[in-house]
């Protein structure tokens, strides 16, 4: 039977949004793969943020595990073959370190109105003005606020007060440890946090959920933030979910010792490993509009691109569109087109392609239904490439490109 192709043209997407308009960034247990953080990415956060950190022993967690991670990684630990401390960090940034400062502002975010106070006058005085992240962890008292009634006027209002205040500062939100005697409360309370950071669009490090769950992605409902697992809220333990997986595996190769308060070295690794991604993912993005900061700052500075929906060279492209491609979104150079497709038995598109940018080859067999499938794709070369249907066709059949950023 014979068969017609038709090409209809290009789809754009990144990561399932269709818009540059900035995506909250939530960072929990599926964010503790420390293998797929590449040196490109921890480099860039080392140059770019700024930190201040405030809490107390809970809280510790975070930094003590960033201590243990920088020998556990220079000696090859889960397999990582990268430059020597090359997640080393002080105060300052000295010897091309992370820049934070641990222990910047008094006390956790459980001591209303104290913390608020000390994070404006942290901001307030002139030594600081390079800080541009902020970050408070809890101790004990989120379920509390949550049963009181206050943790919203006390926690979260505050907290989106100081992003109005500071624009160019980010403020990173924390649910707190998991607490097994006050469960109901504590989870509703980080139920809270999760839909006002989801829904506004803002920047979460959900403590409570790494220690939910194993480096294997076993969950488990019954915790408290030793690790210890209980056969219900308030029941008897059953035993122990970081110990053992410590215990059935390789120490300095799939996990380190390092000092973790109230809890297990293994929780401190993951919050550490969270925590570095948490670092890169803002880095990438700082002004937090979808656009990666190295292309803006490679097409003019982040300044021209408000969120992605101007049309800079006014060739009809927005910028963020224009940023998918990416192509200039300062001159009106030549659209992405599908400049040919091979004569032959199975349809083949040409096109012009970036190293930076991951091309899918879309079939449609009925135009009305609007069902497209995908047939393949693969990254770009930075010249010319082909994507090819080899399967058996019949009837017709049309075929587009869509374009997205590589992960």
């Amino acid at each position: 039977m014979k068969w017609t192709a038709w090409i209809c043209g290009l789809s754009i997407w990144c990561g399932g949004y269709q818009t540059g308009f900035a995506e909250p960034l939530l960072i929990d247990h599926q964010d503790t793969d420390l293998t797929a953080l590449t040196e490109a990415q921890v480099q860039r956060a080392k140059s770019v943020l700024h930190i201040a950190y405030g809490h107390t022993s809970h809280g510790s967690q975070l930094t003590t595990g960033m201590n243990g991670l920088v020998d556990f990684a220079n000696g090859g630990g889960l397999g990582l073959n990268l430059s020597s401390n090359i997640f080393d960090w002080n105060n300052g940034g000295s010897g091309g370190a992370l820049d934070l400062h641990d222990y910047a502002m008094g006390g956790d975010v459980g001591y209303y109105p104290a913390w608020l106070a000390n994070t404006t006058n942290y901001l307030n005085n002139a030594a600081n003005s390079n800080v541009n992240v902020i970050i408070w962890s809890w101790c004990g008292q989120m379920g509390d606020k949550y049963s009181s009634g206050t943790l919203t006027n006390e926690y979260l209002q505050p907290m989106a007060d100081l992003e109005a205040a500071y624009p160019d500062v980010i403020f990173v939100y924390m649910t707190g440890h998991v607490d097994i005697w006050d469960d109901a409360d504590n989870k509703a309370a980080c139920e809270v946090i999760r839909d006002w950071c989801s829904f506004g669009n803002r920047v979460l490090y959900d403590f409570n959920d790494i220690e939910h769950y194993d480096p294997d992605g076993n969950y488990y409902e019954w915790v408290n933030d030793s690790c210890d697992l209980y056969a219900y809220a308030g029941g008897s333990i059953t035993g122990n979910w970081a110990t053992a997986w410590q215990d059935s595996h390789i120490e300095d190769v799939d996990w380190y010792s390092c000092s973790s308060a109230h809890s297990q070295p293994l929780n401190a690794n993951r919050k550490a490993y969270a925590a570095w991604a948490l670092w890169c993912q803002l880095a990438a993005d700082m002004d937090r509009d979808t656009l990666a900061d190295v292309w803006e700052d490679a097409h003019g500075g982040t300044h021209l691109f408000a969120g992605g929906t101007n049309d800079c060279d006014l060739d009809g492209l927005t910028d963020w569109q224009e940023y998918i491609l990416d192509q200039s979104p300062t001159n009106t150079s030549a659209p992405f087109v599908i400049e040919g497709m091979t004569p032959s038995n199975s349809a083949a598109m040409e096109f012009s392609s970036s190293a930076e940018r991951f091309y899918s080859l879309k079939v449609c067999e009925n135009l009305c239904d609007g069902d497209w499938s995908n047939v393949t794709g693969r990254a770009g070369t930075g010249g010319m490439m082909t994507l090819t249907d080899e399967r058996p066709k019949t009837g017709v059949q049309a075929y587009r490109v869509a374009v997205s950023v590589l992960e």
